[in-house]
């Protein structure tokens, strides 16, 4: 299974890459022949899909690691930090978009648009949505939140291009088109990198666990036995697709010790089994009064 993943992200990465790099060269040559800061802007945005895609390959890779004394759950989260570093790409290119777009407004003048840019664009927006479905069915298939990441990254081109095609569409000889959809384009790549920072950062902060995690765990721990009652105290650590969940389940104090430890062992076996986490269970024992009250 690790193999497969491993395959399936670095064809997708090294894809994405190879297509990225000659979508680059073809926008930038179609840009500067016209004088769009918006083509020029998504020629850089696609060779920005070709860096955060190197930074998925890297991540991925240190991920694969196995366990070792300085890292006991293995190196997983180093996705996560690819993730965060390929969120904050987008965001410094969506920046530096947004001050040329209003650079444009400023210093006016008309941008003619000419058929090869209409189809190199056309042909940029077709491959991008294609790169972004790959990517997402990989970052699916594989559990990869960098891959999720890249995925966005695509997508957040190809509506660029699109944005750039209605301009074509509006005329190129108005003045204010190329910097206006500049400046549209800017904020959509800061709403999208906003979104990869936060699903690449909140695990990596440590999350709480929501009421369907919560409820699931309940109903785990009545069918295995009535006599595990109030699971609370939930963490979760996610380590790229090794999650550590630790938790606390109260007991009749007067349980005796094999009989809880059995107990916790296949509360835990089950937990492993469903939900697909490591999970460690500390007990809380209650004394029988007060067991029963709170069941």
């Amino acid at each position: 299974m690790m193999r497969y993943r491993s395959h399936l992200l670095t064809a997708m990465g090294w894809t994405s890459i190879g297509a990225n790099t000659v979508l680059f060269g073809a926008k930038l040559v179609a840009g500067l022949a016209v004088g769009s800061v918006a083509i020029v802007a998504d020629a850089w945005h696609t060779l920005s899909d070709s860096l955060s895609s190197v930074i998925v390959l890297a991540g991925t890779k240190t991920a694969r690691k196995p366990a070792d004394e300085e890292h006991p759950f293995g190196h997983g989260r180093a996705e996560l930090i690819a993730a965060v570093v390929v969120g904050a790409f987008l965001a410094v290119v969506a920046f530096n978009i947004l001050v040329s777009s209003i650079g444009r407004l400023q210093q006016g003048g008309s941008v003619i648009y000419r058929r090869e840019a209409l189809i190199v664009v056309a042909m940029s927006v077709v491959v991008k949505e294609a790169l972004a479905q790959g990517a997402f069915w990989v970052a699916r298939r594989a559990h990869s939140p960098a891959m999720r990441a890249d995925a966005w990254h695509h997508r957040s081109d190809a509506i660029t291009s699109i944005l750039v095609l209605i301009g074509i569409g509006l005329g190129g000889s108005r003045p204010w088109i190329d910097g206006t959809l500049g400046i549209v384009v800017s904020l959509f790549l800061l709403y999208a990198a906003t979104k990869v920072l936060r699903e690449g950062s909140v695990p990596l902060l440590g999350e709480t666990p929501n009421r369907t995690t919560l409820a699931q765990m309940q109903t785990i721990a009545a069918r295995v036995s009535p006599q595990l009652q109030q699971v609370h105290h939930v963490h979760i650590h996610r380590y790229g697709d090794h999650t550590e969940l630790t938790c606390h389940v109260r007991i009749d104090g007067a349980m005796s010790v094999d009989h809880a430890h059995h107990l916790v062992d296949d509360y835990e076996r089950a937990l492993r089994e469903e939900m697909q986490v490591e999970p460690t269970v500390h007990v809380d024992p209650v004394r029988g009064g007060d067991f029963k009250t709170r069941r």
